[in-house]
């Protein structure tokens, strides 16, 4: 069956103008036929619908879902490294309490916030874990993603070992076709330079990104320049320091700089506490960004300095994080924190940020764009259209809130 859906304003990102009284042909499986101005996709089709708006489906490029039953924040407002500390603590009574009672299982919670993301017009995700105790649950889903495998680790000892492991696991895993693999360091104050070095290596080597959370928060610059402060003491406490660390005497955005670690392969999340010589730095390295808005705002109250990150040229997407700082799963939230700090950035980039730009960084192609024998999703937006200009559309998008449904589910790469 051939369907022709047609609309006041089509999106069809990934560079291609929008289009005014545009339509997009589809077929039964979703695979689009034909996209362009009305009057030229003629009449060849079984059925014709109408809307205000259509673009792909958006991508929820960093989420952490092992906080999917979380049904409240963590307190936050005084910096990650408290918030860590409250989080951990936090998991470790409701570890107790659920040994102790019958909970809600993690599979039920991750699915429940997967079909909120799906209603929210999310077609794929960047899941960080550090565990696959995620994994079925999205596998059943039929949910885009990309796994991302997270390891953690500062001795320096044991890196070949941490690593090695993470390869049995994925070995050890039957990956459907809608998840695909990829590998990421924790953090600077969490992972050692050899660790950090094996992973770049690994996912390089592989042809893949791999991702951190990187300037997130003043103390991570701390521990690197003068070898102290709350996470020193935090690696003390828990047994994970290493004692044959020398602290670099830079912030980690320099000292990845001189290790030859910065790439196109390298994702930044996070940027919150980067500085625009840092944001300069990423950007002569084809780094790429990946933003948490509302996490930021909660935990640490910075927000990363957007202007720069675009003036620099370094690609970013969109993505909610955990249910420890954020409970919302709905990535347009993002871009309208964004938008409403940054109302006159250039037109349409935060619509890629959720879309091809976010598609692109997870390496999920196929996805955020609507183009001919791509299978993206198609998302339906029934809003008033201001007219065709970009600016306007995509603060109408934005802010749309439940106007939105699906049409297409994607289908698997």
């Amino acid at each position: 069956m051939r369907t022709l859906h047609t609309a006041d304003i089509v999106l069809p990102m990934g560079g291609a103008p929008l289009i005014e009284r545009g339509g997009v042909v589809v077929d039964g499986d979703g695979t689009i036929l034909a996209v362009g101005e009305r009057e030229h996709l003629g009449s060849a089709f079984d059925a014709e619908l109408h809307h205000g708006i259509l673009m792909p489906g958006v991508l929820n490029a960093h989420v952490h879902l092992t906080d999917a039953r979380r049904e409240e924040r963590v307190p936050g407002g005084d910096g990650l490294n408290a918030w860590v500390r409250r989080l951990m603590a936090a998991r470790g009574e409701e570890a107790t309490r659920d040994a102790a009672r019958a909970a809600v299982p993690l599979n039920d919670a991750v699915a429940a916030a997967l079909l909120e993301m799906k209603r929210a017009g999310t077609v794929a995700i960047g899941e960080v874990a550090n565990n696959y105790g995620t994994f079925d649950a999205i596998a059943r889903s039929g949910m885009h993603c990309r796994f991302i495998h997270e390891l953690i680790g500062f001795r320096g000892v044991r890196a070949a070992a941490i690593l090695e492991a993470a390869l049995e696991s994925e070995a050890a895993t039957a990956f459907p076709r809608t998840i695909h693999h990829t590998l990421a360091a924790h953090a600077p104050y969490s992972v050692s330079p050899g660790l950090m070095q094996l992973i770049a290596e690994t996912a390089g080597g592989r042809g893949r990104r791999f991702h951190q959370h990187l300037a997130e928060d003043p103390a991570e610059r701390e521990l690197y320049m003068h070898g102290g402060g709350p996470w020193r003491d935090y690696l003390e406490q828990v047994g994970a320091w290493d004692d044959a660390w020398v602290p670099p005497g830079s912030g980690p955005i320099a000292f990845y700089e001189k290790a030859g670690l910065l790439s196109e392969r390298f994702v930044a999340v996070h940027l919150a506490e980067a500085t625009r010589d840092e944001l300069a730095t990423l950007g002569r390295h084809g780094v790429r960004a990946i933003l948490s808005p509302a996490s930021n705002l909660h935990i640490t109250g910075l927000l990363p300095d957007l202007e720069a990150i675009v003036r620099e040229g370094i690609p970013f997407a969109l993505g909610t994080d955990g249910r420890g700082s954020g409970l919302g799963v709905d990535v347009f939230e993002e871009a309208h924190i964004l938008l409403q700090r940054w109302p006159d950035l250039p037109p349409g980039i935060l619509l890629q940020a959720l879309t091809d730009v976010a598609a692109d960084t997870l390496e999920l192609p196929g996805l955020g764009r609507l183009a001919v024998g791509a299978q993206p999703g198609l998302l339906a937006l029934d809003l008033a259209v201001p007219g065709p200009d970009l600016r306007q559309v995509e603060r109408a998008v934005i802010t749309s809130g439940a106007d939105r449904r699906y049409l297409h589910q994607p289908a698997a790469s």
